[in-house]
């Protein structure tokens, strides 16, 4: 079974794929104070592995309860990465919310 934070490349359309990025932890998380109870923002630094080079960046998530159920994730990328944005952002909002549904948020 595939890891729900991990990005892959199917090269040449095959059945084989090849990991790009994985998010390997998101370590020192701690959350910011915030007036409005549906809004929860945190800080914290994001562990990922892009093409096999181990790299870090500090991030700034959002989480947001939305009126009908959902939960939205803003996340914010504080330092410049030399990676893709998009598979890194996805992977990453696929994380946090393991992490809220597991309780492991502060």
């Amino acid at each position: 079974m595939r890891s729900p934070d991990a990005v892959r490349l199917t090269p040449g359309g095959g059945g084989n794929t090849i990991p790009v990025m994985r998010i390997v932890d998101l370590s020192n998380v701690q959350r910011k104070k915030s007036p409005i109870l549906y809004r929860r923002e945190f800080k914290a630094d994001a562990v990922f592995e892009v093409m096999e080079e181990t790299l870090s960046s500090p991030v700034e998530f959002v989480l947001e309860h939305q009126a009908l159920g959902g939960i939205d994730v803003r996340i914010t990328i504080v330092d410049d990465v030399d990676c893709p944005l998009m598979p890194l952002v996805a992977a990453l909002k696929s994380r946090i919310l393991e992490l809220d549904r597991q309780g492991n948020l502060p």
